[in-house]
């Protein structure tokens, strides 16, 4: 799994610059950036293939060396808040791999990722000022539709990972029947 970081959050965290990571199939590549909300330093991520977010406020400093076990967690709580399953999520999690701290996936893919911050922006009266996980707000960055790349129509985040994650689902059991074929 890749985390492309933004340069405001390179110097948040006062991280040298980045390398670029190896292509990976956009599902598993997410851009991180961190904005205030409401005061607080935030992080907010945005998966490059689906544009489904996740933000969670109250980053420090101090957070610096488990930045990718942060923003995977979140990804993970994220997920089972929007009600996907357990058993995707950790298939999904799984299959995406080891965390990778890369420069961010293009210029495109943090056009999105702004379009996320505005959207948060607009609704953070909905910020939970008590949380550092803040589920209504991804709720609202999950189920606005938005477009995406390779996307015609605009069309909630939450819904264009539901069909990515069935899809690698039915990869998953093609390569099983390869396999037992195989034997």
């Amino acid at each position: 799994m890749q985390f492309g970081i933004t340069i405001p959050l390179e110097r948040f965290f006062k991280l040298k610059k980045p390398p670029y990571g190896e292509a990976l199939d956009d599902l598993f590549c997410w851009e991180l950036h961190v904005v205030l909300l409401q005061g607080r330093p935030s992080l907010i991520g945005e998966n490059c293939g689906t544009r489904f977010s996740f933000v969670l406020a109250d980053i420090q400093l101090e957070d610096q060396d488990q930045l990718a076990r942060l923003a995977v967690g979140e990804i993970r709580n994220s997920f089972l808040d929007m009600g996907i399953s357990p058993g995707y999520t950790e298939r999904y999690l799984k299959k995406a791999g080891a965390p990778e701290i890369t420069k961010t996936h293009g210029r495109s893919q943090v056009a999105y990722l702004n379009k996320a911050v505005d959207l948060m922006m607009w609704n953070d009266i909905a910020a939970d000022p008590h949380s550092a996980r803040q589920p209504v707000l991804n709720d609202i960055l999950n189920r606005t539709p938005t477009k995406c790349t390779g996307c015609l129509e605009p069309e909630p985040p939450v819904e264009r990972l539901l069909e990515r994650l069935e899809g690698l689902e039915q990869l998953d059991h093609l390569e099983r029947l390869d396999r037992l074929a195989g034997l």
